[in-house]
């Protein structure tokens, strides 16, 4: 057996030493090469039994969710309107108003009371737009009606004027005889009152009525009544041309034409 050099073994003890090997630990070479040259394994430390992990603790289980209130369980089952729809619902009121407008009958505005407003606007200037008077007599709160309660009469007035319909340029009464406190006096008025004989019977319809209902606060025409105001206005300047002037001369008023205006 070929010995192995005691230097060769020394620096083999070494090397294992300095790498932490078994066999590195010192020892005469003597001993170790009597034992055939070879070094004995040491034996292995024991490897150290891994930590017990840690037990956890048992963890309690959540609380119960508290129950919802019925008006949002309520809520949450309800059925939502899709976003599709919410533009149709946008425009309900506006085609509600559509609708609405669509089925109700316009209103029939009155003719002759548009014509007789547009005729009484050059009479403001005397008898002010509400009628109240200044230059020219008062008409609204009953006064025209008390004056002239046959409109037939009321008419002759106005296409004459108060110097032909009294026949003088100086007072005088006019109107309704019977009125209470006596007939009006041209005498009282601060400016005498115009003809307007260029009206024709529909203006002249017209411009009474509108006095009359929306002035003075007699009742609106019944549409009979409405249709008979035009052939009054004729009958009014035909006679008033003849000098057959109610309340004149002894012509009376007729009783039928006044109940009939004053919705008897």
């Amino acid at each position: 057996m070929t010995e192995i050099p005691e230097h060769l073994l020394k620096r083999s003890k070494e090397r294992r030493a300095a790498l932490g090997l078994p066999g590195g630990e010192g020892g005469d070479s003597g001993s170790d090469s009597g034992s055939g040259g070879s070094d004995a394994a040491a034996p292995s430390p024991p490897a150290k039994a891994p930590a017990a992990a840690p037990v956890a603790a048992e963890e309690k289980p959540p609380p119960p969710p508290k129950p919802k209130p019925a008006y949002i369980a309520a809520a949450e089952k309800r059925k939502r309107i899709p976003y599709w729809a919410m533009p149709v619902v946008a425009l309900l009121p506006v085609w509600a108003f559509i609708y609405a407008e669509g089925v109700t009958a316009p209103t029939q505005q009155d003719e002759a009371i548009v014509v007789g407003e547009e005729v009484y606007s050059s009479c403001s200037g005397c008898h002010l737009p509400n009628g109240g008077g200044g230059v020219g007599a008062q008409l609204n709160e009953g006064e025209v009606l008390a004056t002239f309660p046959d409109p037939v009469a009321m008419m002759q007035w106005i296409h004459l004027g108060s110097d032909e319909w009294t026949g003088t340029t100086a007072a005088a009464p006019y109107g309704d005889p019977e009125r209470e406190g006596g007939p009006r006096d041209t005498g009282t008025l601060p400016s005498k009152m115009p003809a307007f004989a260029d009206l024709d019977a529909t203006e002249l319809a017209g411009v009474t009525r509108y006095v009359r209902e929306n002035l003075a606060g007699e009742a609106p025409a019944s549409p009979e009544v409405q249709e008979l105001y035009e052939e009054w206005a004729q009958l009014a300047i035909d006679n008033a041309e003849e000098g057959e002037l109610i309340y004149q001369d002894g012509v009376p008023p007729d009783p039928e034409r006044v109940d009939l205006v004053a919705g008897g």
